[in-house]
């Protein structure tokens, strides 16, 4: 009864009605700057025979329906390459739920949640720096309207909106690790004052190799500063068959539930294309000026959750 009464006295706080307002705008001004710029809105896919594999382990979230066994999406990647190949589909974002039951070992994480939504977009025949563009102008847009639109709110929170003016800086994981060592994300993102890209991760099959440079990778990570951690992973994807063969291969991956998505880039249908998913509430979190995910969402689901409701 304790932990209910915690839960209505966080359901009372006075921030609660501020983080919402300023979810709705921040939300409109994401979809807006990408309608404007001729993309096409989907609705997200929650379960499928396939998802994304991703480059950690996670506990199975999977159900049985009938005779098959589907995965609840950990995020839409496969199904945004394929979208791609409808007609007049060459750019198309959604706004996605995914389901990721991350181990015990990062439950302590201010970052990490079970379910979480991104902001997911891809751009056929589109490359790494491309996207990256498109992210910049994405982020400082949607910090101005929230800035513009939402100051009564961010005062209350006693938050101060960044103004962006340069571009955001470019680095490669190579050069950081041999700088900072394996935390050079954590220790970036606490020196810096600016969003940053960080490119070149060595990651799941669908992230693009550089055509010519075995082990180098046309992928990027948006850091955010001042201590936030991560924001958005992207990448060019791999769409030639036996590139892709290559790279489950030496993943050591079992080839056999993604036969429908190999059959797709057999017959050549995969486009070349470029995207990447921001995560919803860390920006969020962000914006708001918090310091754990928890803080900006109505019903906990972080790692440690004990799930009330």
């Amino acid at each position: 009864m304790e932990e209910v009464q915690r839960k209505f006295d966080d359901f009372s706080h006075p921030d609660v009605g501020a983080i919402a307002i300023i979810r709705g705008r921040m939300l409109q001004a994401l979809q807006q700057y990408l309608l404007e710029r001729d993309f096409k809105q989907l609705l997200p896919i929650l379960m499928s025979p396939i998802t994304d594999p991703l480059n950690h382990a996670v506990y199975p979230a999977e159900l049985q329906y009938q005779e098959r066994r589907l995965k609840l999406t950990a995020s839409m990647i496969f199904h945004k390459q394929l979208a791609l190949t409808a007609n007049d589909h060459e750019r198309i974002f959604i706004v996605a739920p995914n389901i990721r039951l991350e181990k015990p070992e990062i439950k302590d994480s201010a970052n990490h949640l079970l379910e979480f939504s991104q902001f997911d977009f891809e751009i056929r025949n589109g490359d790494m720096y491309q996207a990256m563009a498109l992210i910049e102008g994405l982020v400082k847009y949607t910090l101005g309207e929230v800035n513009q639109h939402c100051a009564l709110q961010l005062a209350q929170l006693g938050r101060k909106l960044p103004h962006y003016e340069t571009a955001f800086p470019i680095y490669s994981s190579d050069e950081l690790r041999a700088e900072y060592g394996d935390d050079f994300e954590k220790i970036m993102s606490a020196q810096a004052h600016t969003p940053f890209f960080v490119t070149n991760y060595k990651r799941e099959f669908y992230d693009r190799e550089t055509p010519g440079q075995r082990g180098h990778y046309n992928n990027y990570d948006l850091i955010y500063p001042d201590g936030y951690g991560e924001a958005l992973s992207g990448a060019e994807r791999e769409f030639e068959y036996e590139q892709i063969l290559y790279r489950m291969r030496e993943l050591d991956m079992d080839l056999a539930p993604f036969a429908n998505f190999l059959e797709f880039a057999r017959r050549g249908l995969l486009h070349p294309s470029a995207g990447g998913g921001l995560g919803i509430e860390r920006l969020l979190k962000f914006i708001c000026g918090k310091r754990h995910i928890r803080d900006v969402a109505l019903f906990d689901r972080t790692v440690g959750s004990n799930f009330l409701f």
